[in-house]
């Protein structure tokens, strides 16, 4: 039985404990009877958020809920006079905020924690990011084969596509602690079981299942765009929308679960404006393609001339992996002369391919930032 310390030294009381579930996400609710300053961050082995309540006591008649949904285990301890530390287990890695509500008339004050359940592919990467593992790319070059994809005026798309993604493959293999495969080598159409022909969706279903098979921690698929006004210009960079995104204006953060004491380890989730959080793009969501994304365009801008400067969502098929972090790469447009002219200058290809890395060493070496405290 834990024995409370002399509540003279504490502003307000913690009353109740209230955990609600539903599907994918949790609830906790927290209730005290003032209002009280406090900390939270996340520990991991195994993964816990922690919650730091200041000059706060515990109710001598505290009533707490039971374990449910991604909770998989509270404990309460007074840490010194004053504070009341709360620990929540998760087993896995989620997504989490916390909201206060200030006291009404009839309620008393709150501190609400909610919990999302997350994305595979965030996980993936997120551990090969933080860890030093071996961050396994991906490379898939569009098209190819039987589908020539757009046309330009000096270049059909599946043949500069292969051309940027061999580059890009040998500057991935250059780096410490990475390493990249494509999903073709050659001019080719990738369809399941050695077959010689088969449809669109089996082809694109197929990149995914090779990029599956090796292992990948992200799958970057690379394309050239086309339109049919011939002034639209700029990269572009797509991911898939997120099924559990979060209104605009949320706080959500990301848990990360570091491997050993002798590996690097991650605090809390929060570094600049957060990885879990964008940290140049407005969209809200906690996707990791997305964040990966905004890193690689935050990359090429210096020398890549860009149509949107932050991810798009889209739902192309070779994107909807829940394993693996996955962006699609519209280098530029071959309906524009101007684009079709740098796309095809292999200084130029280059220049993406080094950007691309650029971006995605940015990511890893913002969530490492995260080490130290």
């Amino acid at each position: 039985m834990m024995s409370l310390a002399n509540t003279a030294d504490a502003k307000a009381l913690l009353e109740n404990i209230r955990i609600s579930s539903q599907s994918l996400e949790t609830r906790m609710v927290l209730d005290l009877t003032e209002s009280v300053n406090y900390k939270i961050f996340t520990l991991n082995r195994p993964n816990r958020i922690v919650i730091d309540l200041y000059k706060t006591d515990l109710s001598p008649d505290i009533k707490s809920a039971r374990e449910s949904g991604l909770i998989e285990k509270i404990r309460i301890a007074k840490n010194s006079r004053t504070k009341t530390r709360i620990v929540i287990e998760t087993g896995e890695i989620v997504f989490y905020k916390v909201e206060k509500i200030a006291k009404g008339s009839n309620k008393n004050f709150r501190i609400v924690v909610d919990l999302k359940k997350g994305y595979e592919g965030s996980r993936k990467l997120v551990a090969s990011s933080v860890n030093r593992k071996e961050l396994i790319i991906a490379i898939d070059p569009g098209h190819g084969g039987k589908d020539p994809g757009a046309r330009g005026s000096k270049v059909i798309e599946k043949d500069l596509v292969l051309k940027i993604s061999k580059r890009l493959k040998k500057l991935i293999d250059a780096e410490k602690n990475m390493k990249a495969f494509l999903t073709r080598t050659d001019d080719s159409f990738p369809c399941p079981g050695g077959k010689k022909n088969c449809a669109q969706l089996e082809s694109l279903n197929e990149r995914i299942s090779r990029a599956k098979k090796g292992k990948a921690d992200l799958l970057i698929s690379i394309h050239a765009d086309a339109f049919t006004d011939p002034s639209v210009r700029g990269a572009t960079l797509y991911a898939l929308p997120d099924s559990r995104k979060v209104s605009k204006g949320s706080a959500y953060k990301i848990m990360y679960r570091p491997k050993t004491k002798t590996n690097i380890k991650l605090k809390s989730g929060i570094s600049k404006r957060s990885i879990a959080t964008l940290k140049t793009s407005q969209v809200d969501t906690h996707d990791q393609s997305i964040e990966i994304g905004s890193h690689i365009l935050n990359a090429m801008k210096k020398d890549v001339r860009l149509r949107k400067l932050s991810p798009r969502e889209a739902a192309f098929a070779v994107l909807k992996s829940t394993e693996i972090a996955s962006v699609l790469i519209e280098t530029s447009y071959l309906s524009n002369k101007n684009d079709e002219a740098f796309l095809v200058n292999p200084k130029n290809q280059d220049k993406i391919s080094k950007a691309i890395v650029r971006g995605i060493k940015s990511y890893s070496s913002d969530a490492k930032q995260q080490l130290s405290n």
